[in-house]
């Protein structure tokens, strides 16, 4: 797929200065490749292959590690080249390094050709000792190890028998799965995300920021320009604006905004329940722009627009968590009709094995993602960046604490079967 990703990059240039519409025909056909060959990989297996022979080439059709972010990055330099922005390299390690690039490879995020190559020219100009750099890389993936080992990974334990066991649980331990699987999924991938940009760093390379803070966003809107940032920015400039974008009156606009979310549910697992996931972030957006439009702010800015926000994303995550959509339907229905008859909060901390002092540290936990991502918030920065700025002794007194935190709550060991939510997709 490098191969065929910096071949097709160089022929849309070439034939650019013969034919239009021949440089034309040759993007078209190395994204619908692309895109076709993601499509098989993605849903084959999972629709396809039930009913085949344990030995067929059905049965045994896998999904590359992080090929969802692969072929969007291809796609994107393909694309880009046909619309001259960017210039074709006739040096395929180029194309290679770019698409490959081991901190981003499995989860992101998902680089642009123009901005990473240019990071690659600049590398070799990166000193070994500068101080500076070095001491943000540290930060980076300090931060980014406590929001993945400590925090995802304590949830993850709670969030799988919750959800494997929603049938049985009342309403109160459902709405905190609820609650424990959004903090557990953004410190997850952003924990991630982070520790990819520290490690890059290290190689003087500084890739794009993937999350901003996005629960602190006051309407869905926002909380879209600051989760995931690299694939809302990729869905808008190759899906969303292409589309027509808002040029074409606000009936088309929803339209292309249910769109971008269908694609982007789709993008994320072949199951119905990320289709739903999708079309409910593109009604709550749709609804958000119909506010925006008739000025109805009070319910998209502020403490009232945060709150809603939050909501809107725990509840659409339950979609995004659940093995399938008819696991999903019946976790919100048992979110709201169990209110009596189970067994008592008590009870099912017993059951599920969690200790007080284990429910005080998750609580402290969600309570401290908080208020930091708050602070960063108001700051218009983010933690790793604002410790960097600190004077030296407070530094030294952030990274001891951090340490000291890893080392003391962080869930590893031989025992633990951790993973990175997002090497799934």
């Amino acid at each position: 797929m490098s191969v065929f990703t910096w071949a097709a990059g160089l022929l849309v240039s070439i034939w650019q200065k013969k034919s239009e519409r021949a440089a034309t025909g040759i993007m078209s056909v190395a994204v619908s490749i692309f895109v076709l060959s993601l499509l098989i990989l993605k849903y084959f297996p999972a629709y396809f292959s039930q009913g085949a022979a344990e030995d067929s080439f059905l049965s045994k059709i896998l999904m590359p590690i992080g090929y969802s972010f692969y072929v969007f990055q291809a796609i994107s330099y393909i694309v880009d080249v046909k619309r001259k922005s960017v210039k074709p390299t006739t040096n395929i390690a180029d194309v290679v390094l770019y698409l490959a690039w081991f901190p981003k490879f499995v989860s992101g995020p998902i680089e642009r050709w123009n901005g990473f190559n240019d990071q690659i020219k600049n590398a070799c100009c990166a000193k070994l000792i500068d101080k500076d750099r070095w001491k943000r890389v540290f930060y980076y993936t300090l931060y980014g190890a406590f929001m993945k080992v400590v925090i995802a990974d304590r949830l993850g334990i709670y969030v799988d028998k919750i959800f494997d066991g929603a049938e049985l649980l009342g309403s109160n331990w459902l709405l905190l799965g609820a609650l424990f699987y959004t903090v557990q999924i953004y410190c997850d991938f952003a924990g991630y995300s982070y520790f990819a940009i520290g490690v890059s760093k290290a190689f003087g390379i500084d890739l794009v920021m993937n999350f901003d803070m996005p629960y602190c966003s006051q309407n869905i809107t926002e909380f879209w320009r600051r989760w995931h940032m690299s694939l809302s920015s990729w869905l808008r400039d190759y899906v969303y604006i292409p589309l027509g974008g808002n040029r074409k009156g606000p009936a088309r606009k929803i339209i292309n905004t249910m769109i971008v979310f269908l694609i982007c549910g789709m993008w994320h697992g072949a199951g119905k329940n990320f289709i739903v996931w999708g079309l409910l972030h593109g009604v709550f957006s749709a609804v958000d722009s119909i506010c925006r439009d008739k000025g109805f702010s009070i319910i998209r800015k502020g403490v009232v627009g945060t709150i809603i926000t939050f909501l809107e994303a725990s509840f659409a995550w339950i979609f995004f968590r659940a093995s399938s959509l008819s696991a999903g339907l019946r976790y919100v229905k048992a979110m709201f009709t169990h209110f009596a008859g189970y067994i008592s909060f008590a009870e099912n901390m017993e059951n599920m094995n969690l200790v007080v002092i284990e429910m005080v540290v998750i609580i402290v936990s969600i309570l401290c993602i908080a208020v930091l991502d708050r602070i960063a918030y108001n700051g218009k920065s983010n933690i790793p960046e604002m410790t960097a700025s600190l004077t030296q002794g407070r530094r030294y007194i952030v990274c001891y604490l951090l340490l000291m935190i890893l080392v003391i709550f962080g869930i590893y060991g031989p025992d633990i079967s951790t993973r990175l939510i997002y090497m799934e997709f």
